[in-house]
Order: C-alpha cells, then sequence, then structure tokens
C-alpha cells in the first residue's frame, strides 16, 4: 500500500473509532431512556457514519457486520418493549452484547490505526 493510501487507512480506521465512541454514549442513553426519538436520530446518524468509514477498511468488515446485525437486534427489543420509561440497563443481554460488538469494532479499527498492540484475540 502506498504511503497516501496507508494514511487514508488510517483516517479511515481513526474516524471509526471516533464515531464509535460517540455512537456507545449515545446508545447506552438510549437504551436507558427509550423512546427519545431524537436521541433515535442521533444513534441512526452514527451508525451511518460507521458504516461509511468501516467501508474503507476491509479488515473490519465481520465486526462491521456484527455491530450492524447486534444494533438492529437492541433496536428491536427497545420497541418491542414499547414504553418510553422501559429500564434497560448494562445487565440486559441485547444492550450487553451490543457494547461488546462495539468494543471489538472500535479495538480492530484502534489496531489499525497503529494505536493499540495487537493480541491474540478472537475480535
Amino acid at each position: 500500500m502506498s504511503a497516501r493510501g496507508a494514511e487514508a487507512h488510517r483516517a479511515s480506521a481513526l474516524q471509526a473509532a471516533a464515531a464509535l465512541a460517540r455512537y456507545e454514549r449515545h446508545v447506552r442513553r438510549l437504551a436507558a431512556t427509550w423512546l427519545d426519538m431524537e436521541l433515535y436520530t442521533i444513534v441512526s446518524a452514527e451508525i451511518d457514519e460507521i458504516g461509511r468509514a468501516c467501508a474503507q477498511l476491509p479488515d473490519v468488515q465481520v465486526s462491521w457486520v456484527a455491530l450492524l446485525v447486534s444494533h438492529t437486534e437492541l433496536v428491536h427489543v427497545l420497541w418491542r418493549g414499547g414504553k418510553p420509561s422501559l429500564e434497560v440497563d448494562d445487565s440486559s443481554l441485547a444492550l450487553r452484547e451490543h457494547l461488546q460488538c462495539i468494543d471489538a469494532l472500535a479495538r480492530r479499527c484502534l489496531r489499525l490505526a497503529g494505536l493499540l498492540q495487537s493480541r491474540a484475540t478472537c475480535d
């Protein structure tokens, strides 16, 4: 990969990692305060932003798809609850699994950006 290509790759990885950090904060709030349509709109825009950044990173495609599926499952669980005061916290299985997907993708992006040491894991 050329130096220019490597720098673009790194920039996409950093953009994805930053978007994931914002997204995680908003997802936690959304799960705790469902149904906040303004926050839902923000979360939806962030998942799109993450997808655009990840589209430039072939090494994260499996983790990106896992995040997207997990996002869909979490939103489905929240919608199924059907009431604004639904209490979903970190002990909720859907949220806990989703947070793990966010973390796995963020770590992959940070490794690609050269900001995190690689280690032998299954993420």
